[in-house]
This record gives structure tokens, C-alpha cells and sequence, in this order.
């Protein structure tokens, strides 16, 4: 089983896209957290009109 597991959110870029990821990322931070997930890191980019969220998460008991 791995221990780190990667998401990715896509939204079209237009306007309050980036408040809409935003919001997005925090709540599949906070569900996931509370089933056991730490945080690692979160970025967010803009590529080609899209913007994105990437978000790393070490899976529940794992070392």
C-alpha cells in the first residue's frame, strides 16, 4: 500500500474560479482528514486555462 497519496482538483479558469478550488481543496483536506490523513503540501497552479490543486496526503498508519 502506498503511503502518500496525491489529489488533483481542475476547475476552467473564469471568475471566483480560484475562490471555488479554493473552497474545494479545503473541504477534501478537512474530509480526509478527519478519516486519518495528514497534510503534506498543497500548490495550486494555472496551466491552459485550468486551474488546478494539487494536494499531498500521507495515508492513515503509515510511517
Amino acid at each position: 500500500m502506498k503511503a502518500v497519496e496525491i489529489f488533483r482538483l481542475r476547475r476552467s479558469f473564469g471568475p471566483n474560479s480560484s475562490e471555488a478550488i479554493r473552497k474545494e481543496a479545503e473541504d477534501l483536506i478537512n474530509e480526509k482528514h478527519y478519516k486519518g490523513y495528514r497534510l503534506i503540501t498543497t500548490s495550486f497552479t494555472i496551466e491552459g486555462g485550468k486551474i488546478y490543486a494539487f494536494i499531498t496526503m500521507k495515508r492513515p498508519n503509515t510511517y
